[in-house]
């Protein structure tokens, strides 16, 4: 940790901050999981009769991709500080652990709210009807399975992926541009909605 709060921490110097490094690990791993999972999650929201999705499965992975990278970049920072702060004196056989339970605790908090009322505000929409109790459960789950995964690489490979400025700029453009499309598709998807059901 740094010893002053405007400094930032390098492992060397011309590398890239260790947070940073930290949250693009974090909103790699995220992206990943949300591209594999996005099926998953369009499947909740299916029609209840037919099971026929609500829209198509492109648009909705770019969405939640959107959910993942908002949370890397806004609330992973301030969840990252709050780790390097919990596990300044711990030893660093267990930081690792102590940052994915930090990545499970917020990434399935962030899950249970964001994405369920996204996911909510689309059926509700179109099906009249809202994710069911062990929907959101499963949803929840879910986030935090992927939230502990992309912590724990987060620690423990920061230090390698800061010298390699990059791979991480290239990561983190992808991400970017990934979650701009993410954002149009939002607002066209809910533009098209009907008023009510």
């Amino acid at each position: 940790m740094a010893s002053r709060w405007t400094e930032v921490e390098r492992v060397e110097q011309g590398a890239l901050p260790t947070m940073l490094a930290q949250a693009v690990i974090i909103g790699t791993a995220l992206t990943v999981g949300a591209i594999a999972c996005s099926g998953f999650y369009l499947s909740m929201i299916g029609d209840p009769e037919t099971g026929a999705p609500v829209v198509a499965l492109v648009p909705w992975m770019t969405v939640t991709v959107l959910v993942a990278v908002a949370f890397s970049y806004i609330v992973g920072f301030a969840l990252l500080w709050c780790a390097e702060s919990f596990t300044n004196r711990m030893a660093d056989k267990f930081k690792p652990w102590a940052y994915a339970v930090v990545g499970l605790i917020g990434y399935a908090i962030w899950g249970l709210f964001v994405m369920g009322t996204t996911m909510n505000s689309l059926d509700s929409a179109v099906n009249g009807v809202v994710l069911a109790n062990s929907d959101m459960l499963a949803l929840t789950a879910n986030y935090a399975v992927f939230g502990f995964i992309a912590f724990l690489l987060a620690q423990a490979y920061a230090p390698k992926l800061a010298t390699r400025k990059g791979v991480a700029i290239a990561l983190l453009v992808v991400q970017i541009v990934l979650a701009v499309l993410g954002v149009a598709v939002l607002f066209m998807m809910f533009g098209q909605l009907p008023a009510s059901k």
